[in-house]
């Protein structure tokens, strides 16, 4: 059950078990010149927790499980019907307005936000309503209007309680198995007063997480760490375990890069980065919008995912913005015996990749790890070039199209004769892609100027240097010539 977009907390506390309630509110001390101490309160109401238990059953434990789930950690609200009668009903006038035994609902009923009550009828049903107002009868009574009407008049039997909108105090859960299927759970909440007119009016704060890749990939994801999924600018987007840490933002022309967690998911684009990045930068922009109106969108962050962790309980990406682009160097040439470049840029490397590059037949994957994998070329073209021992050694092999995008690195390559087939040694096997799927194979280079010569003839472009000595020989005659133990000087 929703009231106000929000779910209602369906279970009862037990009982039996002790039901604590606390209430805080700051006062803090303030001198003014030499005068008397003047403390001033920081709070505007006073904050509620709540700690009790629930006794469960099987069906319960999971129907718990799924509803504290749902709410993706412990930024999202939910009504709590508390522990205690707020009135009792004596009488229902019509399905806004019933009388209640007076207890000056009148004069303070406004003074806290949690103005919201659970109705349990006598047949079983239930509704949520807002108090509109209250006013004193003179005879013992008091009338209390509703800011809309319920299903039915609430009759001298309704069960009357209030609501709190709160949230998990902890982000761990702690239960104690009674016997088989029976389960005993602590629940710990905080009331946030201040929460009250957000989730009434609609405005608590949605993050919409928006990614793209470009072709072969060519596709978009959608997120949102809100419970619910939401539609913005005419695009869904689906309600998914992902938030992100602190975004800064400077003047100072550095980067300031994002963390961004999710659950781990095959369908999610995190998953592209694991055991290879794709071939494609993805692409993320982070929006904040309100639940009354998720057209409206503001930009918080826009750059591209960089690497990805899979910690196994989550994926932890790292992203940067365009500012990230100033620490690097271009051209990265460094005083070494191997190259640099990045194969195949045309911008540095200038090997020309379509001359390197062909298309194989996916036949068959070994369960080996590494794995083997055996294809056929599609096409003629360069056979017997392709066919040499470790031609496509350090290259790349990608296929798919979409979600079933994959990539692979290549550990070694070899041409067997007898079955005419190309065996590729690969870092990780494929997982969506299948026998009969077409692969584009590319050949790689160990960025070493014999290979640069023979294999690709771009020896003009290679920017090592060979003759440079692994040991830097005017260095050379300093060598340690003793260890220190650590201990005091002797004279």
């Amino acid at each position: 059950m929703n009231f106000l977009a929000r779910p209602i907390f369906p279970w009862t506390p037990d009982w039996s078990q002790a039901v604590s309630r606390r209430a805080t509110f700051e006062l803090r001390e303030s001198d003014i010149g030499f005068g008397v101490p003047w403390f001033s309160p920081t709070q505007q109401y006073t904050v509620n927790g709540w700690t009790f238990k629930l006794t469960l059953q099987a069906a319960d434990i999971a129907a718990l499980d799924a509803f504290t789930a749902a709410l993706f950690g412990r930024l999202t609200g939910f009504w709590l019907p508390v522990p205690f009668d707020p009135a009792v009903i004596v009488a229902g006038i019509d399905a806004s307005n019933f009388k209640v035994a007076g207890e000056q609902l009148s004069t303070f009923w406004a003074d806290r936000p949690d103005i919201y009550l659970m109705f349990t009828f006598a047949d079983g049903t239930q509704a949520a309503a807002q108090i509109a107002a209250v006013a004193a009868n003179g005879d013992g009574t008091e009338t209390v209007t509703l800011a809309a009407p319920l299903p039915q008049v609430p009759a001298a039997a309704t069960w009357l309680q209030r609501l709190h909108y709160v949230r998990l105090a902890d982000d761990a859960e702690s239960a104690d198995f009674i016997s088989e299927s029976l389960q005993q759970r602590e629940i710990n909440v905080v009331e946030l007063p201040l929460e009250y007119a957000a989730a009434e009016t609609g405005l608590q704060p949605i993050y919409l997480y928006d990614f793209s890749c470009d072709a072969p990939i060519g596709l978009h994801w959608r997120y949102t760490s809100f419970a619910a999924n939401v539609v913005s600018g005419g695009m869904l987007f689906s309600a998914f375990p992902i938030g992100h840490q602190s975004i800064k933002q400077g003047t100072d022309g550095q980067d300031n890069e994002l963390t961004i967690e999710a659950k781990p998911d095959l369908a999610h684009p995190f998953s592209l980065f694991t055991p290879l990045p794709p071939g494609k930068p993805l692409w993320v922009r982070i929006y904040l919008a309100s639940y009354a109106a998720p057209d409206a969108t503001t930009l918080l962050f826009a750059g591209r995912v960089t690497k990805v962790l899979d910690t196994g309980a989550q994926y932890r990406a790292t992203a940067e913005t365009v500012m990230g682009r100033l620490k690097y160097k271009l051209p990265r040439s460094l005083m070494e015996q191997t190259c640099p470049y990045q194969l195949y840029d045309q911008g540095t490397c200038r090997a020309g990749r379509a001359w390197f590059e062909t298309t194989l037949v996916f036949v068959s994957q070994t369960a080996d790890q590494p794995p083997v994998l055996k294809c056929t070329f599609a096409i003629a073209l360069n056979q017997d070039r392709n066919q040499a021992e470790n031609f496509f050694q350090y290259g790349l092999i990608e296929g798919g199209l979409g979600t079933k995008y994959e990539i692979r690195s290549i550990i070694a390559s070899h041409w067997n004769a007898g079955t005419g087939q190309l065996e590729l040694t690969l870092n990780f096997p494929f997982s969506r892609l299948q026998a009969g799927d077409q692969l584009q194979c590319v050949a790689g280079c160990d960025h070493t100027l014999a290979m640069c010569t023979n294999k690709f003839n771009n020896a003009a472009n290679h920017t090592s240097f060979t003759q440079v000595p692994q040991t830097n020989l005017s260095l050379n005659a300093i060598t340690a010539t003793g260890t220190s133990s650590g201990n005091k000087k002797s004279s």
